[in-house]
């Protein structure tokens, strides 16, 4: 069965000397994995045709067995050339796209996640590096609300009295716990949350990066859309927590990601041949 639609390149891997197997997620069919037989050779048809963070246009033979499948053709709709003359922007991409693949299921539709994908890899060259992870954030808190696994930040009028400032996560219910409700445990796996990061999570929620005007920046200078550095990294830890114990994604995955975010400007330049002493 010969299918067309619109991919997106989420990983690319050697299959053998000239032929590639490559990660797509569709809005249509989810993720997909295609080989792409001698993809390397000189005259190759598919030559410049495909690349990281490529939408394509594709026609694939579908399978239903193996899962992988045999492409006809692909042509480039969205090259994203910008995103490879910033390495910070080029990180955060590359994060953006393991975790879309890690996430994401094999036929299924995916429509909501592949719009969210492609608006923030749009929005990642213009936005300032110092809001890069501000956008993975933002990322991050709406593409579990697109895969139904957001947590419930609901507060009980009860437990969560306005002068507490700090509340109590459960990771395994995936809600603020409350001693009073059946079955809460006091061993189960907790964090401490507060009431700022929660709102920052709320303020996050359905706001995605607009393609024509940009994301909407934490340091813009507006009291309304500025997020203090402190309240970025509570929400940070938090979500790492909570991705990790609920879509069993390697911690290391998304921490080398934000340490290579963090990384000097002024230590950027590295070259590129190191004369021996």
């Amino acid at each position: 069965m010969i299918i067309h639609t619109e991919a997106t390149a989420l990983q690319i891997r050697p299959w053998s000397q000239t032929s590639h197997m490559v990660t797509w997620l569709t809005p249509e069919y989810g993720r997909i994995v295609t080989a792409i037989k001698g993809a390397c050779r000189p005259k190759s048809a598919f030559l410049g045709q495909y690349d990281l963070f490529y939408t394509c246009d594709l026609l694939f033979y579908r399978r239903e067995r193996d899962g992988v499948h045999a492409i006809r053709e692909c042509s480039p709709s969205a090259l994203r050339e910008s995103l490879r003359r910033c390495w910070r922007s080029a990180a955060a991409a590359a994060y953006l796209a393991d975790l879309t693949a890690r996430v994401t299921v094999s036929h299924q539709e995916a429509a909501a996640v592949y719009n969210l994908l492609n608006r923030t890899l749009d929005t990642l060259p213009r936005v300032p590096l110092h809001d890069l992870k501000a956008l993975i954030l933002r990322y991050e808190v709406n593409l579990l609300a697109k895969l139904g696994l957001s947590p419930n930040l609901d507060l009980c009028p009860h437990c969560h009295t306005p002068d507490r400032q700090w509340l109590r996560f459960s990771l395994p219910s995936g809600r603020f716990a409350c001693p009073h409700l059946a079955g809460a445990s006091s061993g189960e796996s907790a964090v401490a949350l507060h009431r700022d990061v929660r709102q920052l999570f709320l303020n996050m929620l359905d706001r995605l990066p607009d393609t024509a005007d940009g994301v909407i920046s934490p340091h813009s200078g507006t009291d309304k859309n500025h997020h203090p550095p402190h309240l970025l990294l509570g929400l940070s830890r938090f979500l790492g927590m909570f991705i990790t114990f609920h879509l069993e994604v390697p911690s290391a995955v998304r921490r080398v990601a934000f340490e290579l975010l963090d990384k000097n400007p002024a230590r950027e330049t590295v070259p590129l041949e190191t004369s021996s002493p």
